[in-house]
């Protein structure tokens, strides 16, 4: 009787469903985080274009075991994870792999450390903006393309020209999108146009009434451009609206936008 009663317990401890905490240990767990999570791949020194994925699993022995890394820019269209490398564990389950991404926007990165020796797969999500400067034409509201013509080198403050520029109507109101792109600098040229038939008048560059430069400006002066401040001065969840007082035709030039914006692939909209 004895013996049948032992056969029992041991059955039971065979199809017992394991607990909570010994359920988590069957699993790999990922911490995955990044050492500069706010990149600009048009820094003018070269740095902060890339950033160091890291972090640890636990969940038993991994030395020299791989996790894998993919990465999502959610600021595209195509938003599917792809493969950007591996790194080989330590002893202690730690990892660092370098990334250079190619493009603007809101990534995430997603560290994964696949089943085995007996464990489930875990993974991690680790989030990084890359930034990159990007031509303000591209967020050009439909609307406001017949008062502000495309002329490029055509268009001249004071016999300057850009490779970029846009010529705005006397009393237009341009408007440029960003929104939805984390910018947070703008940089631009802006005068009266060499060609204009008026002779002077005034601008204001804002977002939702907030003030990021306005002036007046005659033919044959030297163009306005903001400071290092004023730059900076951009929300990133308002459009940019550039609006021309008087007489006179101005000339935008070379006007572009620091954002997580991709310029390789398909952006959201």
């Amino acid at each position: 009787m004895r013996q049948v009663l032992l056969s029992l317990a041991a059955a039971t401890l065979v199809v017992a469903p394991l607990s909570a905490a010994e359920a988590a240990t069957s699993r790999y767990s990922v911490s995955a985080t990044s050492s500069d999570r706010t990149l600009d791949l048009t820094s003018a020194d070269g740095s902060g274009r890339s950033t160091v994925i890291k972090g640890k699993v636990k969940g038993g022995s991994v030395k020299g075991k791989k996790v894998y890394l993919y990465a999502s820019n959610t600021s595209a269209q195509d938003q599917a994870y792809r493969y950007i490398g591996s790194d080989r564990l330590s002893s202690s389950g730690r990892f660092a792999k370098k990334w250079k991404p190619k493009d603007g926007g809101t990534y995430l990165v997603r560290v994964v450390k696949k089943a085995g020796s007996g464990k489930a797969e875990g993974s991690d999500l680790t989030r990084v903006r890359v930034y990159q400067f990007t031509n303000l034409v591209r967020f050009l509201d439909p609307a406001s393309a017949a008062k502000a013509q495309r002329v490029d080198k055509a268009g001249t403050v004071g016999g300057q020209r850009w490779s970029t520029a846009l010529e705005l109507a006397p009393g237009s109101t341009t408007v440029f999108n960003t929104q939805g792109y984390r910018c947070f600098q703008v940089n631009f040229k802006i005068g009266v146009a060499d060609n204009s038939r008026g002779g002077a008048g005034s601008f204001a560059v804002a977002q939702a009434g907030r003030s990021i430069l306005s002036g007046s400006h005659a033919k044959g002066q030297r163009f306005i451009e903001p400071t290092r401040s004023q730059r900076k001065q951009i929300l990133d969840d308002r459009p940019v609206t550039v609006s021309i007082s008087g007489d006179a035709s101005f000339i935008l030039g070379n006007p572009k936008a620091l954002c997580t914006y991709p310029t390789r692939s398909t952006p959201v909209r």
